[in-house]
């Protein structure tokens, strides 16, 4: 008993003391940035916020389940993107005040330039692909994991390749001429094949556990994927818009997109950990509604005001009237629109809620017209089993005194 519990409290112990790191580092440069000469700049509050879920979910994952490998993969994440963000401030601390002459400004340069690599291959392919047990779908996918793997080792030589770094201009201070050959070879098509077949693998191995999965796996997936899709689809609109020139559009998708990426380590610790596991359905079926309704009385409003621009034009001389009577359209439109909008999204993305309400509803109009107590017990009951499929149930009635008696269920 001596050795597992040694080993528990080693695991504890590793990381919790590897997520307070991590959180106190960003503590630190973002504290750095405010009062010294740098300021808070937007890459220093991108990484700042992106440290602290993955820290904090990684060290509760590792010490709640430590033999799921998805903490430690988030714990690792963190520590490269912690060093990343300490290396940034050091870097633009020294070219801000020194010309970039402090000691190790290369070194902290080269780091900020290529450390991101890492997270980004574990939050991209290493955890989607032992998502949610931490272990692959099963043997035969472990030519995937070693692809992913030898992804991520052409990745960091490619670290030290000679050359300037991009950022300030700085030479590679680990450049190393001999692997120019081999670094030429990893940039062929041949191999950038290779990294595509990774991509198209890790979501392959998503879209089959989800198909053979248990019902509660199905549930985990669906956290996993639904910030994904969130983040995705953001993204997507902000290139489209950034294409039709929509500035604001792209700022604002680009932030959605980025906030959403910065949740999904709370989504992976809520579907591992299992908690609140099923309100995904209700989450995802209230994102579509409310999508929905905001694009439809978008379509209305614009509509509604070129039309009454048109029509009105001349007799107002401006589109003060039109904006109005628009608005007032909308509000009128939006209660019914969001109560049938959504109650067809839940019937399709919250199948079971949708169900359970309805058989609420039905035991609701029979109730009115029942005297019969008896009836209306077992009436209940079915309604209970049904709705809501509880392990056991109670039921305390209000009788004369001889009759009282409780009604339990299984």
């Amino acid at each position: 008993m001596t050795g597992p519990r040694r080993r528990s409290t080693g695991h504890r112990t590793l990381a919790a003391a590897v997520g307070g790191t991590t959180v106190a580092a960003v503590a630190l440069a973002a504290l750095w940035t405010i009062v010294g000469p740098t300021g808070l700049t937007a890459e220093v509050l991108m990484y700042s916020l992106a440290i602290p879920p993955m820290s904090t979910v990684g060290t509760l994952l590792a010490i709640r389940v430590p033999r799921n490998s998805i903490g430690w993969l988030l714990l690792v994440a963190a520590v490269f993107v912690a060093v990343q963000l300490l290396a940034l401030v050091y870097a633009e601390t020294s070219r801000i005040t020194a010309g970039g002459s402090w000691p190790g400004t290369s070194i902290a340069v080269w780091l900020y330039a290529n450390l991101e690599f890492v997270p980004s291959l574990i939050m991209v392919s290493g955890i989607p692909l032992v998502f949610p047990d931490g272990r692959l779908l099963s043997p035969r996918w472990r030519w995937l994991a070693g692809l992913v793997v030898a992804t991520g080792i052409s990745g960091v030589l490619g670290w030290f390749r000679v050359g300037l770094i991009p950022y300030q201009t700085v030479e590679n201070p680990f450049g190393v001429a001999g692997l120019e050959p081999l670094l030429d070879f990893l940039n062929s098509p041949l191999y950038q094949l290779a990294e595509v077949l990774v991509f198209v693998g890790v979501i392959a191995s998503v879209a089959i556990r989800f198909r053979r999965g248990t019902s509660i796996e199905r549930q985990q997936l669906k956290w996993l994927i639904a910030v994904t899709a969130v983040a995705g689809i953001a993204w997507s609109g902000s290139a489209v818009a950034s294409a039709v020139g929509a500035t604001t559009v792209v700022t604002v998708l680009w932030i959605s997109g980025l906030l959403a990426l910065f949740t999904l380590p709370v989504a992976i610790g809520i579907a591992v950990l299992r908690y609140r596991l099923y309100e995904i359905d209700r989450i995802i079926s209230r994102t579509i509604g409310w999508a929905l309704v905001t694009g439809l009385l978008a379509v209305v409003f614009a509509a509604g005001v070129v039309a009454l621009q048109t029509t009105l034009g001349e007799v107002t001389q401006g589109n003060t009237i039109a904006v109005a009577l628009s608005t007032l359209a909308v509000a009128a439109l939006f209660q019914p629109l969001r109560r049938r909008v959504q109650l067809a999204v839940d019937r399709r993305f919250d199948r079971a809620r949708y169900d359970a309400q309805r058989t609420v509803d039905a035991f609701a109009e029979r109730l009115r017209d029942e005297v019969e107590l008896d009836a209306v017990e077992a009436d209940l009951r079915g309604t209970i089993t049904g709705s809501v499929m509880p392990s056991s149930y109670g039921l305390w009635l209000r009788r004369p005194a001889l009759q009282r008696r409780p009604i339990d269920g299984p």
